[in-house]
This record gives C-alpha cells, sequence and structure tokens, in this order.
C-alpha cells in the first residue's frame, strides 16, 4: 500500500511539474494575429494632392460634366455621371463595399482606360468585432480620347444575377 501511495504522489508530482511548464511557455501568435503592443500598420492608399471625396461631389452638384485633375477621387455621389480627364492622366475610384459577407465590385473599364492598380482597406474595426466593412481603390489611366465607361456591380460572385444588384456607372470623356 506504501508503494502504491509513493507511486501516486511521485506521478502527481511529475503532471504538476508537466503541466507548470507548459503553462509558462509564450503563446505562438496566429499567423494573422498582431502581437501585443505592437503598432498595427493600415494599408496605404495613393497620394491624391489633398483632394477629398467632398471635392468632387460639391463639383459635380454644380455640373453634370467637368474636367478632373490627375489623382482625383470619384466616388458612389458620382454614379450615373460624365466626368472629363486628360488623356494619359489618371483618378481613383473608390467604393465601398464588405467582403466579409461575400459582396465585392466587379469592375469593367472600357479599352480606353487602365487599371494601373486596385486594393482594399477595412476600416477600423471596433474591439471584438469582425467583418466591418471598408473601401475598394482603383487607380485608373486614361489611354485613348473618346467616351470610356467604368461599369461596377456589387455582388457575391459565386450568385447568379437577379437584376436587384448595385450598380455603378460613369462615362469617362478623355480629352
Amino acid at each position: 500500500m506504501k508503494i502504491m501511495l509513493k507511486l501516486i504522489v511521485i506521478l502527481s508530482v511529475i503532471a504538476a511539474v508537466v503541466f507548470a511548464a507548459g503553462c509558462a511557455e509564450e503563446p505562438e501568435n496566429a499567423e494573422n494575429e498582431t502581437p501585443a503592443g505592437s503598432e498595427q500598420v493600415s494599408s496605404v492608399t495613393p497620394e491624391t494632392s489633398g483632394i477629398t471625396d467632398e471635392t468632387v461631389t460639391e463639383a459635380n452638384a454644380a455640373q453634370s460634366d467637368q474636367t478632373i485633375e490627375t489623382g482625383q477621387i470619384v466616388t458612389e455621389a458620382e454614379n450615373g455621371k460624365s466626368i472629363r480627364i486628360k488623356n494619359g492622366e489618371i483618378f481613383i475610384l473608390q467604393l465601398r463595399e464588405n467582403p466579409s459577407t461575400g459582396y465585392s465590385w466587379e469592375l469593367n473599364v472600357s479599352e480606353g482606360l487602365d487599371i494601373l492598380s486596385d486594393g482594399y482597406t477595412q476600416d477600423q474595426a471596433p474591439e471584438g468585432q469582425v467583418g466591418v466593412p471598408g473601401t475598394h481603390s482603383w487607380t485608373i489611366e486614361a489611354v485613348s480620347l473618346g467616351s470610356q465607361q467604368v461599369n461596377g456591380i456589387y455582388k457575391r460572385p459565386w450568385e447568379n444575377m437577379t437584376g436587384t444588384e448595385e450598380n455603378f456607372t460613369l462615362t469617362v470623356e478623355v480629352i
């Protein structure tokens, strides 16, 4: 009986040491987890020389057609409108989306426009919340004179078209 009691005590001590050693280790961070105490870096969008969405919206309220400066930001406010841009210049299209729900913009541009880059920037998520929306940005260059088109549809790529999807249309007059 004494041997059995000693064996149980020894096994209990060994188990306690192993358990304590496991609890003392630093946990490994998940691949997409930001380590505590480190700064989180957000995505960078192209420099637009201090031009804001408000600038474009205010200008469009005054007139439907406008000549925009290179690097100008175009948003949902310009949906269905026409803008003018010089050949060789760029503009930035920014549309709100929430890919965590499966929805994203499918963008098509005519041959006279070239998408130089595109990217998504998620809004700051409140603590404990996931799946917040953000902004999808495309940098588009005018490469041919004439009337060009930007067409977008906001949908889940795996779902069939229903006709109720949100659309974005922009006519770009390249001069």
